[in-house]
């Protein structure tokens, strides 16, 4: 008989992060149960509803050419999703296309993200760190609120943040869950927020370490313009400490430099999802499934969750750069590239767009 091997790191990463992609889905409107086109139509109500026009006067001139060449590149990376997961058949195929569709995920709301920037006006960022940072200006600090997008975690004794840290939240405190609670209506809160906390941590152990590593460099500089001072002045050189490979930062530096970690949001968890996926644990997506249904629902939320975040975006910048703009965009897009009877990606939301904008 053939042993199967478990591979307990990969299982134990890949039901965090399971539970973390079908916690943000939830809040996008998909339930287990939740049709892809019914989730999408309750989104646009959503948003027709919630998200005004802009009537703000934009800091420049829109670069429309540059918005939609933004959304070019995020549609043609989720018609490439969708194809894989309409065609992936084999169980064996579909763990590595979630290996990848966690790095199109990503890309997919990062051209969008840069569009929705660009369609008001701001200049695009050139990197993901300056991407990510605006979407606090796009979705956190907007007067409406829509989940997931406008969810974040962020330092709990800032004064925009609730007790617990959350911004435009459920209205209560986050409960303590575990990753691995199965998600529903009420908890996917709880379990959204432990995935953004938790990358909000790495961010604040990557900011302290540069500190400590500041410090000592610090240091050691005056020490040596010192040194340089007390020999120019005819004294003994002394032997130079041996300093430690970081410093040791006193409890007010360290309260100051985690409260200025800004909140973070889906992108950035998205961000580090990529990483983990495509850099650092590339084995969670094959090895930690235990059945053919977790790698099948991982697929089906990282579709729903792509779908959803272009909805979002597209309809906000329908309503900056003009409909008939956007539709006539859409229209073009899908004749050089879809076939009449693809109901997946925009193709399937071309018609909500037209119907909600």
């Amino acid at each position: 008989m053939t042993e199967t091997f478990i591979n307990d790191e990969a299982v134990g990463s890949f039901r965090t992060h399971s539970h973390y992609l079908s916690a943000f889905a939830h809040l996008a409107g998909f339930s287990g149960v939740t049709t892809t086109e019914r989730g999408l139509e309750t989104l646009a109500q959503t948003l027709a509803n919630r998200v005004p026009a802009s009537t703000k006067p934009q800091p420049q001139p829109v670069d429309v050419g540059l918005v939609l060449d933004c959304l070019n590149r995020a549609w043609g990376t989720e018609l490439i999703l969708n194809m894989t997961r309409h065609t992936a058949r084999d169980q064996d195929l579909i763990r590595l296309a979630n290996s990848w569709g966690a790095v199109q995920l990503y890309y997919i709301s990062y051209g969008a993200t840069q569009a929705l920037i660009t369609a008001e006006g701001r200049e695009r960022p050139t990197n993901h760190p300056g991407t990510q940072d605006q979407v606090g200006a796009l979705w956190i600090t907007r007067a409406f609120s829509v989940a997931p997008w406008s969810f974040a975690m962020g330092d709990p004794g800032h004064k925009e943040s609730a007790a617990d840290g959350s911004r435009n939240g459920p209205g209560r405190p986050l409960a303590d869950v575990h990753a691995w609670t199965t998600c529903d209506r009420d908890n996917c809160w709880d379990i959204a927020a432990k995935a953004l906390t938790s990358t909000r941590a790495h961010a604040i152990d990557a900011k302290l370490d540069k500190l400590r590593f500041e410090l000592v460099a610090a240091q050691k500089k005056s020490w040596r313009a010192e040194e340089t001072a007390r020999r120019a002045q005819g004294k003994a050189g002394r032997k130079e400490p041996t300093w430690p490979r970081k410093g040791r930062l006193k409890p007010a530096q360290r309260a100051a430099a985690i409260a200025k970690v800004r909140p973070h949001t889906m992108v950035d968890y998205l961000f580090r999802l990529r990483i983990k996926a495509n850099y650092e644990d590339a084995r969670m997506f094959t090895e930690g499934p235990q059945n053919d249904l977790e790698s099948s629902v991982v697929a089906r939320d990282i579709v729903n969750l792509a779908s959803a975040t272009m909805l979002a975006h597209e309809m906000r910048i329908g309503r900056l750069i003009g409909r008939q703009v956007l539709g006539n965009a859409v229209d073009d897009w899908l004749r050089r590239n879809a076939r009449p009877d693809e109901r997946y990606g925009l193709g399937l939301r071309r018609e909500l767009l037209f119907t909600h904008l």
